[in-house]
């Protein structure tokens, strides 16, 4: 009982980022699709140009959602909160209508 340490909460990710990369395969491919039919690319041409484009938009997606998840997982959100649990705000104070 000698050297207590204050713990921490634990942090966690509570940004909703889990359908990210999903969304970003969802509007390449159908931007793909779209541009592919305004082209009257050839059916196998045009399948092969949007299976490229949601492997490339899965790939981003997944990277900007560990971006996002990691930047998450860093910050102190702790510091916004009063003792009492209502959220204060950083700022002046002085805003005036």
């Amino acid at each position: 009982m000698a050297d207590e340490k204050k713990s921490e909460p634990l942090k966690k990710n509570n940004l909703r980022t889990k359908l990210l990369p999903s969304l970003f395969m969802l509007l390449g491919g159908s931007i793909a699709l779209v541009y592919g039919l305004a082209q009257h690319y050839p059916m196998t041409g045009l399948l092969l140009r949007v299976l490229i484009a949601l492997f490339v938009f899965a790939i981003l997606g997944t990277v900007i959602k560990g971006i996002l998840d990691q930047f998450n997982m860093k910050m102190n959100y702790m510091d916004y909160f009063e003792e009492n649990g209502d959220l204060m705000e950083k700022g002046g104070g002085n805003d005036t209508f």
